[in-house]
């Protein structure tokens, strides 16, 4: 049988359970707005999976991890080991480098003195900055995700001649 086609999301967002209505006006804002399509965000992964099988597929499966940093975030034991996951599947994965991105939305933003130190190290994206629209062309080029999902393609196809042989 022909397995259905799977997609290459543009972006995951990763996101405290109390923040799920703010990841979905952030992912809309993003799919909206500014046009990246298509986007998702953690809670609406597929139910009755192991945690770690989507986040790895979420992570794998998007050219870049947006971590919604909020009040909430760090509270979260699951956040912290997803953005320690995320950060560090970037640094071991060559074609993933650059692809974490910390988010301070409108609602509930975690200031940046209480942001973990790993995560100053990287621009966040702010909503609340004049800035905000020039970040996100920047950020979300078309050619990165051309990039990372041919790079997507070949590892699955290659996974999929393993499995095979």
């Amino acid at each position: 049988e022909e397995e259905e086609e799977e997609v290459f999301l543009k972006f995951v967002i990763l996101h405290a359970e109390d923040d799920t209505d703010e990841a979905l006006r952030v992912q809309n804002l993003l799919q909206n707005d500014f046009g990246i399509k298509p986007g998702i965000i953690f809670a609406e992964m597929p139910s009755g999976r192991q945690h770690l099988q989507n986040l790895d597929d979420a992570v794998n499966g998007s050219a870049w991890t947006i971590l919604l940093l909020t009040e909430n975030f760090l509270r979260d034991t699951w956040c912290k080991f997803q953005f320690y996951t995320s950060l560090m599947n970037s640094v071991n994965r060559q074609h993933k480098y650059n692809s974490v991105i910390p988010m301070r939305p409108l609602h509930n933003p975690l200031p940046r003195e209480r942001t973990p130190f790993a995560l100053r190290t990287i621009n966040a994206l702010e909503e609340d900055s004049r800035g905000f629209p020039t970040q996100v062309e920047r950020i979300f080029q078309e050619s990165v995700y051309q990039i990372q999902q041919s790079l997507w393609k070949d590892t699955r196809s290659s996974i999929r001649r393993q499995v095979l042989a």
